[in-house]
């Protein structure tokens, strides 16, 4: 019996959405390990990968972009241009909401992130053969969807 099954009740232990959840938690716990002798973390990370992803935004539609609230999202962003990982100006279509886009640091950040991302990735599929890995991720997609039902 792996030793995580030890710790749990037996119920839990076969339980998809628990095993998901745990999986998200050293998942987190490994990436943020990897993330920390940089100075980030994957909370930072979230919204450099996105602004990586998409270019620069408005900070309200980064906000539509995440799962972060607004209240957060300001405050990461107020931490992350502190650590001139991003820059804000005022939008030229409405000068009420502000542009975000990344600096040079925040693409290097972006870099680390996803190198991060991977890693902790291929760790959890080592020994997967390439169609085991794909199932699991067809599986996790289905597993979301029945959830968000």
């Amino acid at each position: 019996m792996p030793k995580h099954e030890q710790q749990i009740h037996p119920e839990a232990a076969v339980a998809p959405g628990y095993l998901a959840n745990h999986a998200a938690r050293v998942f987190n716990r490994l990436v943020d390990a990897d993330l920390r002798p940089h100075g980030l973390s994957l909370s930072l990370i979230g919204p450099i990968m996105l602004l990586s992803w998409k270019g620069a935004m408005l900070q309200r539609d980064l906000v539509r972009s995440s799962a972060v609230k607004q209240p957060a999202m300001v405050a990461l962003l107020d931490k992350l241009e502190a650590l001139n990982m991003v820059q804000r100006s005022p939008s030229v279509t409405d000068g009420r909401a502000a542009m975000v886009e990344l600096t040079r640091e925040g693409h290097e950040a972006a870099a680390r992130g996803r190198d991060a991302l991977l890693a902790a990735n291929a760790k959890g599929t080592a020994g997967f053969s390439p169609q085991e890995a794909a199932l699991m991720v067809q599986l996790f997609q289905r597993l979301i969807e029945n959830f968000e039902r």
